[in-house]
């Protein structure tokens, strides 16, 4: 028979108490309290915030990058048309094949102004057998200096909307808009001007 000896007993109380109270005094020294958790969450909402602005601020961005390239696009088909039209003749009204015109810079600019009825030098006294053959806009003036995707995207995109605007569904995204705007005329004789495109806003 062994016989315990009491001082063990005691002993081994006190080593149990220790370990307890180690155990509590290590869970309060490496736990959180209210204050830091709710420092941490602000601190941890603030970066989100920052960051999925961030991602907002590029698709933004990259919207307005594309917007500019398409302007850039009828930019040059325009430009193109125009280079091609100047120079050489034209005979404008299919009824009267004999009436021909110089294709002048104050002709092509006139066609271009007025390309819903246009087809005389003057425009005050334009001729209604032009729109018999239908509606030519300024975008349809220049359709063949535009491949044939980017033609239909901008006819597709612009459906519905005002007659005077183009639209593209990156611009529909962004609230912007392209406008052929008029060919202004110069009055100095060695200034030479373009039609523009215009991005708004």
């Amino acid at each position: 028979m062994q016989l315990r000896d009491p001082s063990y007993e005691k002993h081994s109380y006190i080593l149990t108490n220790m370990r307890i109270n180690n155990f509590n005094n290590n869970i309060k020294a490496n736990g959180f309290s209210l204050v830091e958790l709710l420092l941490v969450l602000g601190i941890i909402s603030i970066m989100a915030s920052i960051v999925i602005s961030s991602f907002t601020n590029a698709a933004q961005d990259s919207r307005n990058v594309v917007a500019r390239q398409q302007q850039a696009t009828l930019q040059s088909a325009l430009n193109n048309w125009v280079a091609g039209q100047v120079g050489g003749f034209e005979r404008p009204d299919p009824l009267n094949p004999n009436l021909v015109f110089h294709r002048s810079i104050a002709y092509v600019r006139n066609k271009y102004n007025y390309a819903d009825n246009y087809w005389t030098e003057s425009p005050s006294s334009s001729r209604a057998s032009r729109s018999t053959l239908g509606k030519i806009g300024r975008l349809e003036l220049i359709s063949k200096y535009l491949d044939a995707d980017s033609y239909q995207h901008f006819i597709q995109s612009s459906e519905g909307e005002y007659p005077d605007i183009i639209l593209t569904q990156a611009m529909k995204k962004t609230g912007q808009y392209l406008t052929l705007s008029d060919w202004d005329q110069i009055q100095s004789a060695q200034a030479v001007t373009y039609p523009k495109v215009k991005l708004f806003p």
